[in-house]
């Protein structure tokens, strides 16, 4: 079985390649939907208040957090979509098409969020969704990110998490080791890369160590948010003006 590590990051490169087309059916099933409200929760806390003219997501995937706001937004704006993966790149270029975007300036940059190619205080917003914990050094996105950020500008993060309750912890492990690699395995014959994810869970920093890290990076206003108990959490921040 192929294994994968973020401190590898070709093989992170890879195990995104191949399961790009099947990403977004794959986390419907597997999150009973749930995904789709928090991505909606992200979009409205965040990009929707900040009315950015200027939007970066970082880790974009197939395009679902920026592409629901550009939906939204009649009058063009500068998207700039981000990921390391071509794979992931190409798939949301093609529903930029599907969802009728094309009115927007929308730039796809195959890059590291530990290293953006953008000019300093270039961006109005900036958001992540299900990719921190899948990046080797967070802190250096983060210092990136307030890098990149205008004075005043909001930064979104969204990641799974482990809930604090104790009984449904032990709900959550049980699904992620057992059910969602299998599931994984049969809607898209990679079972090694839901053993990664599942894993990237359980290993990764909880979120009050995430918002410490925003601290660092100079974020101010931070508020962390729980959803669903605590599988998933939203922690939002703004860089001071």
């Amino acid at each position: 079985m192929k294994t994968y590590n973020k401190n590898d990051p070709a093989s992170i490169q890879a195990l995104f390649n191949s399961i790009a087309a099947q990403y977004d059916k794959t986390n419907a099933v597997l999150s009973w939907q749930m995904h789709k409200r928090w991505n909606h929760e992200l979009v409205q806390q965040v990009i929707v208040p900040s009315k950015p003219d200027t939007l970066l997501d970082l880790c974009c995937g197939t395009g679902a957090i920026a592409f629901e706001y550009l939906q939204q937004r009649e009058a063009p704006i500068q998207a700039y979509m981000l990921d390391f993966s071509e794979g992931m790149l190409a798939y949301a270029r093609e529903q930029s098409v599907k969802r009728d975007l094309l009115r927007h300036h929308i730039t796809y940059l195959q890059a590291d969020a530990q290293a953006i190619p953008l000019m300093a205080e270039s961006v109005d917003c900036a958001t992540i969704a299900y990719g921190i914990r899948n990046i080797k050094q967070p802190s250096l996105c983060f210092e990136e990110v307030f890098r990149v950020l205008k004075p005043g500008g909001s930064f979104g993060v969204l990641e799974l998490t482990e809930p604090q309750n104790a009984l449904l912890r032990i709900g959550h492990r049980l699904y992620l080791r057992t059910v969602l690699p299998i599931m994984g395995k049969l809607l898209t014959s990679n079972q090694a890369a839901y053993q990664y994810l599942c894993n990237s869970i359980h290993n990764f920093i909880p979120p009050q160590e995430l918002e410490k890290l925003l601290q660092i990076a100079g974020f101010t206003s931070i508020v962390r948010k729980p959803l669903l108990g605590g599988i998933a959490t939203l922690l939002m921040a703004k860089k001071a003006k």
